[in-house]
């Protein structure tokens, strides 16, 4: 994407040169000396994986120190967690000054429901992200009990603390994978639920950077979702002590289905083509759809596979509809 293009971008300054990155929505930056990173640093005083910038769906960015060994400087002051930027900042790594530059501050997406009464009833729309980390058992087993079990603790937290900012309405963590539920009181989605959920599929990948720098697996982190929207059976259900809310249904289970099959067809994520459908403020029909042949589904499910990397040119396209 070319910055003229981008509504918000950075301006890095480095030796004698100076040169424009474009930061879409739900884009990730990383800096380093590492050529994996986006801006590759060739600077002795850069970390090979130094700091990462994150922007969300409305458009506010977030900056990460990496774990560096010489730390990130924002406005001369060192930063010590994730740090949400403002257009104007100067970032310094090593040598390098980086400054962000977005001539219009970010809005957060409205939501259409507010103000609204909303009844809680047996049956109703919802949408279900399904989380999966690739290869969990060797990661495990290479890893050992002890750091698995802080590295998924760690995942686990702020994958927990980003959905409750989100708007979850119910969050399961099982084994390795995390599902999160979304309640539609008028059984209709907004744009903004859709984008919602997007942020946090791109919330997910900074996290999984950042715990992949803490607690050094022996390689890449790397996960697949699934995404769905339909009727589904809403509810305290369980007994006694150990009843929680949850939602049951053929749409939750298409969402675990799509999850898994992200694996056959090479695509991050796959969101299933009743979420277009269920739209009410906005007509959108995303191409091209894949055909998935699903165990237990006699007719093939439609959905649209994306990789991390297009989400952001997507969410744009989309917010344009």
């Amino acid at each position: 994407m070319a910055t003229e293009e981008c509504d918000t971008f950075l301006r890095i300054v480095a030796g004698e040169g100076q040169r424009e990155i474009p930061l879409a929505r739900l884009g990730l930056c990383g800096f380093g000396r590492a050529p994996s990173n986006t801006v590759v640093l060739a600077d002795s005083l850069a970390s090979r994986e130094h700091a990462i910038i994150r922007r969300n769906a409305s458009g506010h960015c977030t900056l990460n120190d990496l774990g560096s060994t010489n730390g990130t400087w924002l406005n001369g002051r060192p930063v010590q967690g994730p740090t949400r930027l403002r257009s104007g900042d100067r970032i310094q790594i090593g040598r390098c000054v980086i400054e962000l530059v977005q001539p219009e501050a970010p809005v957060d997406l409205s939501d259409p429901l507010a103000g609204q009464t909303q009844f809680h009833v047996d049956t109703q729309l919802v949408s279900t992200l399904v989380i999966d980390i690739r290869g969990f058992t060797r990661l495990s087993a290479a890893m050992g009990e002890q750091a698995i079990a802080a590295l998924m603790a760690e995942i686990n937290r702020e994958a927990g603390a980003m959905l409750d900012g989100a708007g979850v309405w119910s969050t399961k963590f099982i084994g390795d994978a995390i599902m999160a539920v979304w309640l539609h009181p008028a059984n209709t989605l907004a744009r903004r639920d859709v984008v919602t959920v997007l942020d946090v599929i791109s919330g997910y990948q900074e996290i999984f950077r950042v715990a992949g720098k803490r607690h050094r697996p022996p390689g890449l982190l790397r996960f697949g979702c699934g995404y769905n929207a339909g009727m589904a059976s809403v509810g305290n259900i369980g007994h006694g002590g150990a009843a929680d809310f949850t939602a049951m249904g053929e749409a939750v289970n298409i969402a675990f289905r799509l999850e898994t099959a992200t694996k056959e067809t090479g695509c991050d994520v796959l969101i299933a083509q009743d979420v277009f459908h269920a739209l009410g403020d906005v007509r959108f029909r995303p191409d091209p759809l894949i055909e998935l042949d699903i165990k237990g589904y006699g007719q093939p499910i439609r959905a649209l596979g994306v990789n991390f990397a297009q989400i952001g040119s997507f969410v744009e396209r989309f917010l344009a509809a």
